[in-house]
């Protein structure tokens, strides 16, 4: 829920702040890129050696946050790129993917009302997050072209 919240507020900070009119609008600077991925491996390899499982709700959520910036990371990078019109489009898809992703990270419990649900939430919200990060990433390099 905190993640969907999150995602909420930045979207919608994102298109408050943007010109519309201006395509060219860069947010993030082109030389910047965190380096989220070895953060996530370090999280997933101590989530594997976690004893208790608040430790393993807590690392998994982790991922689950920091897998959700880079998918906003490869958004806005092509929301840059794109026409206004583009741009309408892409924001109204990614309000979509951002109801989908609270469903199926919702469906991905199976352990309602058990302590191993909130692992199971923030599992099944990474793999939907990767598939759209994959997928943004993809359309990033195609619209680079």
């Amino acid at each position: 829920m905190r993640l969907v919240l999150v995602s909420a507020v930045v979207s919608a900070l994102l298109v408050g702040s943007l010109p519309a009119a201006e395509p060219t609008t860069k947010i993030i600077p082109t030389d910047w890129l965190p380096a989220l991925a070895p953060s996530i491996s370090a999280t997933l390899e101590q989530l594997k050696e976690a004893n208790t499982q608040g430790a393993m709700n807590t690392l998994s959520k982790q991922v689950a946050e920091m897998t959700d910036a880079q998918v906003f990371i490869a958004y806005v990078r092509l929301y840059e790129q794109l026409s206004t019109k583009e741009r309408q489009a892409l924001f109204a898809e990614q309000a979509k993917w951002l109801k989908a992703r609270e469903k199926a990270a919702k469906d991905g419990v199976e352990s309602t009302g058990g302590s191993l649900a909130p692992l199971e939430l923030n599992s099944a919200a990474v793999t939907f997050s990767e598939k759209r990060l994959a997928e943004l990433r993809a359309r990033l390099k195609a619209a680079a072209k």
